[in-house]
């Protein structure tokens, strides 16, 4: 799932960039929600708003 995240944030366009800046706070919330559910996804959500807060500084 990383892996495909990081593909969709590099193939977009410069104003569909500005659209995404909330994007780590999305996943971050997301993986919130499905932390009693699935711990793993949880994780994996996480790892992806550090990887995106890492590209975009």
């Amino acid at each position: 799932m990383l892996n495909q995240l990081l593909q969709r944030l590099f193939s977009q366009q410069p104003a569909a960039q500005r659209r995404n800046q909330s994007l780590p706070a999305d996943l971050m919330a997301r993986a919130e929600a499905s932390v009693g559910v699935d711990p793993f996804h949880a994780i994996e959500l996480r790892r992806a708003a550090i990887a995106f807060l890492g590209v975009v500084s």
